[in-house]
């Protein structure tokens, strides 16, 4: 073979490995996607078809109340509740929230001689709490245009709850040299164990007003005579997203 011929022929290989080679670089990945996790991305948000977030809430106890079972209202008489929300999307404008939570609700009741609740006996301070676990079920009423955001709504509640825990607290001044004395007494037989509610929440985002209005009574069937505490509670919420 001569030397023209052994050129010629180191030509061809070297020709056709660079064409080989530009053929491998043609066929590299450019980009790469996971088209699940963008499908999912995509459906969960705070205007997608899911979405879900923690939120707490803070109310004050308002209204009437029975006579004899009347409150000193304020931060004493109030309910603090923090829960998670899943919220279902149904159109643009209609959405089905639904939540599940704790709460703590405090009733300081007016020490002054028309008091019968739970006793006409009167102290420095005495008060009830109750434990709740509670679920509550909400239909969204979207206003305006907002992208994927969360916006201006209108809820409109009904919810229930388990009372896991009652206590009756009192304070009273026993003698001189002796600040105070606080007694409580917990498991009460007098408070209604199931509670029932209705309500309406304004929101922009995560803020919102909400009141509620408590249905069942708040004491249980073997003392209906008893007057009833207030059912109003006014507050506000902040979502935490």
């Amino acid at each position: 073979m001569t030397g023209r011929t052994r050129l010629l022929g180191t030509g061809v290989v070297l020709l056709a490995a660079g064409v080989l080679a530009g053929s491998a670089r043609a066929q590299q990945v450019l980009v790469q996607a996971d088209v699940a996790d963008d499908t999912v991305k995509t459906a969960f948000g705070p205007n997608r078809s899911y979405f879900g977030h923690a939120y707490v809430g803070y109310g004050l106890v308002a209204g009437p109340a029975g006579r004899g079972a009347g409150l000193r209202y304020g931060l004493g008489s109030s309910e603090l509740r923090a829960g998670g929300r899943l919220k279902f999307r149904l159109t643009q404008a209609v959405a089905l929230n639904l939540d599940l939570g704790y709460a703590y609700q405090r009733y300081e009741l007016a020490q002054n001689a028309q008091k019968t609740v739970p006793t006409p006996a009167l102290h420095r301070r005495e008060r009830l709490g109750l434990h709740q676990l509670y679920s509550e079920a909400s239909l969204r009423l979207n206003a305006g245009r907002r992208g994927n955001a969360v916006g201006s709504y209108l809820d409109l509640l009904a919810g229930g709850g388990w009372v896991a825990g009652t206590q009756h607290t009192t304070e009273d001044e026993p003698g001189p040299g002796v600040g105070s004395v606080e007694t409580t007494e917990r498991g009460l037989p007098y408070l209604r164990r199931w509670t029932g509610s209705v309500g309406a929440r304004l929101g922009i985002d995560r803020y919102a007003l909400v009141g509620r209005y408590r249905l069942s009574a708040a004491f249980g069937e073997g003392y209906a005579a008893w007057p009833e505490l207030p059912r109003w509670l006014l507050g506000v919420e902040v979502g935490l997203f």
